[in-house]
């Protein structure tokens, strides 16, 4: 068991709560809202009954009827206010990766080399360095509602600016980088407080669900947000892209506005100090949890590892597979396939299962899809990378997904804010593999790259599994300590207090 948590009773791994079982539901029966048993009540149950039929009951019996496959994959549907808060997250999503578009293409337009447009890409990245542990902090101290409210305005109206800076003629190199500065800070506040507000919505039980369907909408708006932009940018410039991303942002803006208030202000009341003092009390939560320090290090290897590979793929794919942008576009494409079916594996996943084991593969499959990418190309051609391509969306979101959900799974509510800020923290050392992967690449090559970086992930993947047993995680992430998240039944209100 982790270190850090409260006792829990042998034989289930869960605590002992005098009173109502934990995830009661509304009528005090016992059962979530999607008929699921609760997770309190299987320490006696395991006991009589055996630990299958409980692992079968979590991953979605209902009196006694097994869910059809689509409804047990988008379950966590059920509860309105999820649903607003998934649709305010696509849009912005949406917004997102058509902005992304645009502000590389201007940026080229505007300066004429690809410098400009990496100085723009650090310009998002390197303000989430210094402000997403203040984020986290942030997101677990105040309303929740209210930090999405202001930083999606903040972020509807800097693309509102651009938008009327280009429509004046006024814009310039130096302001959309003044502008990337200002986005990427908003989200170092936005993201963390959009996760710590999951586990508000939704019982603990479906929290895999719903995470993994956030990540569900994030892999499908890559399909064909980018293709949208393109072709808005043009048929009508600039300009009006930008009008209609901040249209987008806006529509996300009026669905957080629908969202009930967040608990953040009225947990952890009695250790709250400043917010320095705040930061450290986190880190230390996740320092003296074992579980929980193994999965966020779990989370860090990809980061060095496994995501950099894509800063060298375009010139990977121009010099050594022969492809146009067009055929750059399709291999995407087909990445971007593969992380939506991984995506969508993980939100169908059994609760209950071995999720460590699970991880663990998706791990050396994403490390065997690098090692596919060089080998495969090298002997295939074009044909391998585009399968490689495919194996890496899958395993790779897939991975992220699970992990991400077994973080906040395997650890309190009051600290999830800036348990999430840390977990984004990680991605804020992505851009700095880009110079020495660059430099790597020009000397060994593409091929032998792609090569050295997923026989590294498979090694350390595996190193993790031999050092950390999976049972440690397993029974991390199926426990709920310290509260229970209060969600609402499937047929509740949209509007909250």
């Amino acid at each position: 068991m982790a270190q850090g948590t409260t006792p829990r009773t042998a034989d289930a791994g869960r605590e002992e709560q005098p009173g109502p079982p934990q995830d009661a539901g509304p009528n005090g029966d016992g059962l979530a809202p999607s008929g699921a048993p609760l997770r309190g009540m299987s320490g006696g149950m395991a006991a009589g009954m055996g630990g299958g039929m409980a692992g079968g009951m979590a991953g979605g019996m209902a009196g006694g009827r097994q869910r059809p496959p689509l409804r047990r994959t988008f379950r966590a549907f059920q509860y309105p206010k999820y649903r607003l808060l998934w649709a305010s997250m696509a849009t912005a999503m949406v917004g997102m990766q058509m902005q992304m578009i645009a502000r590389g293409l201007l940026a080229f337009e505007l300066a004429g080399n690809f410098s400009a447009v990496g100085a723009l890409a650090a310009a998002w990245g390197i303000p989430q360095l210094f402000l997403a542990l203040p984020g986290g902090a942030i997101a677990d101290r105040v309303d929740k509602r209210t930090v999405l409210l202001i930083t999606q305005a903040v972020v509807c109206l800097q693309a509102l600016g651009v938008a009327l800076l280009i429509s004046f003629d006024a814009i310039s190199l130096q302001v959309l980088f003044a502008f990337g500065v200002v986005l990427g800070g908003t989200f170092s506040f936005n993201m963390p407080a959009r996760q710590a507000y999951i586990p508000e919505l939704v019982p603990r039980h479906e929290l895999m669900n719903a995470i993994a369907l956030n990540n569900t909408a994030m892999n499908a708006t890559r399909l064909f947000s980018p293709v949208v932009a393109g072709i808005l940018i043009a048929a009508f410039g600039f300009a009006v892209t930008y009008y209609i991303t901040a249209g987008m942002y806006a529509v996300a803006w009026g669905a957080v506005w629908l969202l009930p208030r967040g608990r953040g202000h009225m947990q952890g009341i009695a250790e709250r100090g400043n917010m320095l003092e705040e930061i450290k009390i986190g880190l230390r939560y996740v320092r003296g949890n074992r579980a929980l320090r193994t999965l966020m290090l779990m989370a860090l290897l990809p980061i060095l590892l496994g995501i950099p590979f894509v800063t060298i793929l375009p010139a990977f794919a121009a010099g050594d597979l022969g492809l146009n942008p067009r055929g750059f576009g399709l291999l995407m494409a087909v990445n971007a396939v593969g992380a939506l079916a991984g995506s969508l594996l993980i939100a169908a996943l059994n609760p209950a299962g071995r999720l460590a084991r699970t991880q663990a593969l998706l791990g050396l499959g994403w490390g065997g899809g690098l090692v596919m990418l060089g080998v495969g190309s090298l002997t295939l051609g074009a044909t391998g990378a585009f399968l490689a391509m495919m194996v890496i969306g899958a395993c790779s979101m897939a991975y992220m997904a699970l992990n991400n959900g077994m973080i906040m799974t395997s650890s309190e509510q009051r600290y999830h804010g800036r348990i999430m800020s840390l977990y984004m923290l990680t991605f804020g050392f992505m851009p700095m593999m880009g110079l020495p992967l660059g430099v790597l690449g020009d000397a060994i090559g593409g091929y032998a790259t792609f090569t050295l970086l997923g026989a590294g992930l498979l090694g350390s993947v595996l190193l993790l599994v031999l050092l950390v047993p999976s049972d440690l995680i397993d029974r991390a992430a199926r426990a709920m300590p310290g509260e229970a998240a209060e969600a609402e039944t499937p047929a509740g209100p949209a509007r909250g207090a």
